[in-house]
């Protein structure tokens, strides 16, 4: 299930025409922009920036082995290790608090693979999704319940009240009961489902997701933003609907859409994707004025943005220490493949609140380091091998 976090990355930048259909839903040449790589500007949209390293102490607790998930909120930061499942947390100093949520069979304890991780600072709730649950805490790890359902997930967050977006498991045809996108109350009732995602070329006893899916939270719209390679509209799951947010025109060939779409064809587990002509969307962030997307294109990894009045897109190649395939071994999760239009470090990540939060470890770090002609923060010059993460929180700019 792993295989889900590792998701390939692309991007791209230029100006390019958009269009507006009857419907005003944006429209834009992605490709055209790919194909045109200069800078984005980001750097227009962030105020200041905050460096946090997670520290290391006397007790074992406080070392990480990287981070597979993560939450961030005014106050704290919680990390879920790579290889030792537990919940840690520290403060928004980076000083170590304590194991705040161990792995095991105890009360309160969590004992499945983790798929995701919410912070609800309003209501004090962290959420933690798992394939078939969801457990919920107060911020300070207080055992509050256990949500349990039906329907399979490889992506869930909460958008609004006890509402929940989800995003079904990979590999099971849509008419074998997959359900595709899905909004459900706390108690799993349907609030909104859909499962149309098609084309002539898979027929619809194969339909159903694959690992081509780019999926993230938009904490200032409060919905998830998600794309499945076989289509090029990105949809904006609500607490009430599933809507289309923009339509990325990629001119992707049959065969990325076939191996986005068959659910029966379980080769893409092994990377085998489609041409280097197809963009393939892995990631993506939205500010108040832009749609941000992580992509591969071209036997590289692009980011793109696409302004959300003018669709305007910019597309830019990220700095790569190594081909394709090696980087996709290089467990590189959250950043460092992103945008050097911001003080000419790559700058990759998630929005929570109004910021940016960026998560870097020591051996992304190192890599960029040795392969890459980057800047390096001089608040990052003291990380060192075995260091524990840092994380960046950008401070967005209001429109």
């Amino acid at each position: 299930m792993k295989l889900f976090k590792y998701f390939c990355l692309l991007s791209f930048m230029a100006s390019c025409s958009s269009e507006q259909t009857p419907q005003e839903l944006l429209s834009v040449d992605l490709r055209s922009g790919m194909d045109h790589p200069s800078m984005l500007a980001l750097q227009d949209e962030i105020e200041s920036v905050e460096y946090i390293p997670l520290e290391t102490t006397a007790d074992p607790a406080s070392l990480l082995d990287g981070v597979s998930e993560y939450a961030v909120t005014s106050n704290y930061i919680y990390v879920s290790p790579v290889k030792e499942q537990r919940i840690v947390q520290f403060d928004r100093k980076g000083q170590f608090v304590k194991t705040l949520i161990p792995f095991g069979q105890g009360p309160g304890e969590f004992s499945d693979f983790l798929m995701g991780m919410q912070a609800d600072e309003k209501n004090n709730r962290l959420y933690l999704f798992y394939s078939n649950k969801i457990m919920v805490y107060t911020l300070d790890g207080e055992f509050i319940q256990s949500l349990n359902h039906d329907y399979t997930i490889v992506y869930q967050r909460m958008v609004g009240q006890d509402r929940f977006a989800s995003v079904a498991f990979p590999y099971v045809p849509f008419e074998s009961g997959s359900y595709g996108l899905g909004v459900f109350s706390d108690k799993a009732d349907t609030i909104a489902m859909k499962n149309d995602f098609s084309s002539p070329l898979v027929s619809h006893e194969k339909a159903g997701f694959t690992i081509a899916l780019a999926t993230a939270y938009s904490d200032m719209e409060e919905s998830v933003l998600f794309k499945t390679g076989s289509n090029d509209t990105v949809f904006r799951v609500t607490a009430d609907d599933i809507l289309p947010a923009c339509v990325l025109r990629t001119g992707n060939s049959d065969k990325e859409v076939i191996r986005s779409l068959d659910a029966t064809d379980f080769s893409s587990l092994k990377r085998k994707f489609g041409e280097d002509y197809d963009i393939f969307v892995s990631d993506m962030f939205e500010t108040p004025s832009n749609y941000y997307f992580r992509c591969r294109y071209n036997a590289g990894y692009y980011v793109a943005s696409v302004h959300k009045k003018t669709g305007q897109v910019l597309a830019e190649k990220c700095a790569q220490p190594g081909d394709i395939r090696a980087l996709g071994d290089a467990n590189l999760l959250y950043g460092m493949l992103g945008t050097k239009s911001y003080q000419d470090f790559p700058v990759w990540g998630r929005t929570q609140g109004d910021c940016l939060v960026q998560l870097l470890t020591a051996y992304e770090l190192h890599l960029y380091k040795e392969k890459c002609n980057i800047t390096v923060p001089p608040e990052l010059k003291e990380v060192n091998d075995d260091s524990n993460p840092v994380f960046i929180v950008y401070k967005l700019r209001r429109v």
